[in-house]
């Protein structure tokens, strides 16, 4: 069947998942429609589509992308359907995958760090950029940017491809074989810059909104220690250590702000950012 005749099946008030920038409906055929929100910036759905090419080109991800589309004025991307659960929610299925997560998340992250892409954006562009036109970031004056950017610009240059959004809700498990999906958020750097998101991610991003204290805490203690397992990992593997990647939080906490902005994150990351332009 053609693409046409696949979309024309789809109910689109059931989607098979939901994240916070888009709906995902399974078409069938071993393909799947990510549909955007109409809040999403064409800009942003324009580089996933290159992202997404790129990855699967240089062996990151087996997900090939067959093409975008438009459906009630939402933009979308039909991608090659992957098979297995989210990493997050393996743990239902098989606890002890618990036990190796973060041995795994270092060889995925070890993987993709091997592969360059010049084509990719620069990581540090990137970061400088958000700081300049996102209006989150208004709590700073102009001098304070300039303090920043000139931070940044001093970090070296590299083109080796980041994800920059490596969580477990982007890990598909299918039995052994593990994949990283969902590329919106790739540029090119050096990989610190990515071990420096990870610690934040695994420390103190938001976790399941409406979720009793409870299970956060629990939810907390178990992503510390798949954390924890991770560096350990990933410096043996890479030789990069964590102590390293300090240097670059600060392009974490401006693109975790800028491309998010969640409010339980929010005054956070601006105390953190105020904090650095303090030390520099």
């Amino acid at each position: 069947m053609t693409n046409e005749e696949l979309l024309r099946q789809v109910n689109f008030d059931k989607p098979d998942f939901s994240a916070r920038s888009s709906e995902v409906y399974n078409l069938g055929e071993g393909k799947v429609l990510k549909l955007y929100f109409s809040e999403t910036e064409d800009a942003s759905i324009d580089r996933e589509i290159l992202n997404t090419k790129m990855a699967f080109e240089t062996g990151c991800t087996p997900m090939a992308c067959y093409g975008d589309v438009k459906i009630n004025g939402r933009r979308g991307l039909i991608l090659k359907k992957l098979e297995g659960c989210s990493m997050t929610n393996m743990p239902a299925k098989n606890p002890l995958i618990l036990f190796k997560a973060g041995k795994i998340l270092a060889a995925l992250h070890a993987n993709v760090h091997e592969k360059e892409a010049p084509q990719l954006k620069d990581v540090r562009m990137e970061a400088v950029e958000t700081l300049e036109k996102k209006e989150v970031f208004e709590f700073l004056t102009k001098a304070e940017k300039e303090k920043i950017k000139e931070y940044i610009l001093s970090l070296p240059e590299a083109n080796n491809i980041l994800h920059m959004d490596f969580h477990t809700d982007n890990i598909l498990c299918d039995g052994e074989n593990y994949q990283v999906i969902d590329w919106m958020t790739a540029v090119r750097g050096n990989p610190l810059a990515e071990v420096a998101m990870m610690n934040f991610l695994h420390h103190e991003a938001e976790l399941f909104p409406g979720s009793s204290k409870i299970k956060i805490a629990f939810m907390q203690m178990v992503r510390g220690s798949i954390y924890n397992s991770f560096i350990k990992n990933y410096e043996k593997m890479t030789g990069r250590t964590e102590g390293e990647s300090h240097k670059w939080d600060i392009i974490a906490y401006i693109l975790r702000l800028g491309n998010w902005n969640i409010d339980f994150e929010r005054e956070n990351l601006k105390g953190k950012i105020t904090a650095f332009v303090k030390g520099v």
